[in-house]
């Protein structure tokens, strides 16, 4: 996803944030990621106790770094899947910033009812229209405003001044009890998008489309398929996103990193990330391909993208992909 998407994201959160005059004494956040939502809250509130959750360590020890400096945001392991009630109580905010997108509805009501047990406002952002195009099967798009309702909460929505990819993000409050002041602010807030938010795009049935995730996956495949040579075995770092398994083709396909065949998560650090791309590079691969989900990767690894283009050809970047060769 964009930088520039993700900057409008935060925009938008501080800015509603701001005018419904939020309480963020104590903030739960849930799928940390790498801690951009973290930092970004404790750099906005410096008094705020952030209690920030993901699954994975080793982002979990990447956001540690990210967020060395803010000693009142601690991160803890959580598994989503595992029934286990949420860590904690008595917090103004529980916040998700596109993580729902990966939980099947039945986890994800359980999930919403455990937030807003604990919490006074649930604060999402998310996909908030179905996609024309095929979906991965990891990936689920759901009607929040229908779920919150379902799960007994109200919610106000602020769709997102922007689409990405064809796509719509949104940004939902819920909770037990939503003050009007919110209200009042959802109303303004769709009658100025009203007139200069585009609708849909159209987006057609073609593979070949330039729109929408499942036209931008399909031309990353063909661009993989004309710049990696049949029977070659390339790294392919995508956050696990593309759902492609392990061949394309006549090629083999390794997540990085990866263990035992398996995606691994992202490296804690650059030291990490050389080592391992040294291993796999001595163990057969030919190519690294680095997609879009993870374009963060070439600003926070930054010495890992550094020794790349050094010592590695870059044999074709554009909007979807950056593909190096391993060749020495």
């Amino acid at each position: 996803m964009p930088v520039s998407f993700h900057l409008r994201q935060e925009q938008v959160l501080l800015d509603i944030l701001k005018q419904g005059k939020i309480p963020m004494r104590r903030v739960l956040e849930l799928g940390c990621g790498y801690g951009r939502i973290a930092r970004l809250l404790a750099q906005t509130h410096p008094n705020t106790e952030i209690t920030a959750l993901d699954l994975s360590p080793e982002q979990l020890a990447n956001a540690r770094q990210y967020c060395a400096d803010y000693p009142k945001v601690r991160f803890e392991e959580f598994d989503f899947f595992s029934g286990q009630p949420l860590p904690g109580a008595d917090y103004d905010v529980v916040i998700a910033v596109e993580v729902f997108f990966h939980l099947p509805p039945t986890v994800l009501a359980g999930l919403i009812d455990k937030a807003v047990r604990i919490s006074r406002f649930l604060i999402t952002i998310d996909w908030a229209e179905e996609w024309l195009w095929k979906v991965p099967a990891h990936i689920w798009i759901h009607d929040y405003k229908t779920l919150y309702a379902q799960t007994g909460v109200d919610s106000v929505s602020f769709t997102l001044p922007e689409r990405v990819e064809g796509k719509q993000h949104k940004l939902f409050i819920a909770g037990r009890e939503i003050p009007d002041k919110l209200l009042h602010i959802e109303a303004a807030w769709r009658d100025s998008l009203a007139a200069t938010l585009p609708p849909p795009p159209g987006l057609r049935a073609d593979p070949s489309s330039p729109e929408g995730w499942w036209q931008h996956l399909y031309q990353a495949e063909q661009d993989i398929l004309s710049a990696i040579p049949p029977k070659s075995t390339f790294l392919l770092v995508d956050e696990e996103q593309w759902g492609w398994g392990n061949m394309l083709g006549q090629r083999r396909i390794l997540p990085f990193l990866e263990k035992d065949g398996l995606w691994w998560g992202p490296p804690a650090d650059d030291e990490t990330a050389l080592r391992e791309l040294e291993r796999m590079r001595l163990g057969g691969a030919t190519h690294i391909v680095i997609g879009w989900p993870a374009f963060w990767w070439l600003e926070r690894y930054r010495e890992f993208h550094d020794k790349l283009r050094a010592h590695h050809h870059c044999v074709l970047e554009n909007e979807r992909l950056v593909i190096f060769t391993l060749y020495q």
